[in-house]
């Protein structure tokens, strides 16, 4: 595991940062399985949320977006919704998940 290389952070590290120099962009990738490029460097959510590229630069998030809401598997739907709200109510309840920090 590698921590976020920003200075007086010691978060775990869950993004990586690569600039394209000839095209002036900094990007934000996901991090992949084995041994990194030394040309990138590997930041944590918070550090990379912060990320203000050099002016003129152009900053470029590619993560993959996780999803707002996900479908409960249909065992625990079976569970927690009753046959009579199921007749009456054809969508099947979902949650909200959350993704980021609170203040």
């Amino acid at each position: 595991m590698n921590l976020c290389t920003k200075p007086s952070c010691a978060r775990p590290g869950a993004v990586v940062l690569a600039y394209d120099y000839a095209e002036r962009r900094a990007l934000l990738e996901d991090p992949v399985q084995g041994e990194l490029s030394p040309h990138v460097y590997v930041l944590c959510t918070r550090c990379a949320e912060k990320l203000r590229p050099p002016r003129g630069w152009e900053l470029e998030d590619l993560r993959a977006r996780p999803p707002l809401f996900v479908d409960p598997p249909a065992e625990s739907v079976i569970a927690t919704v009753p046959a009579s709200a199921a007749e009456d109510e054809p969508d099947i309840p979902r949650r909200q998940l959350f993704f980021g920090y609170s203040a």
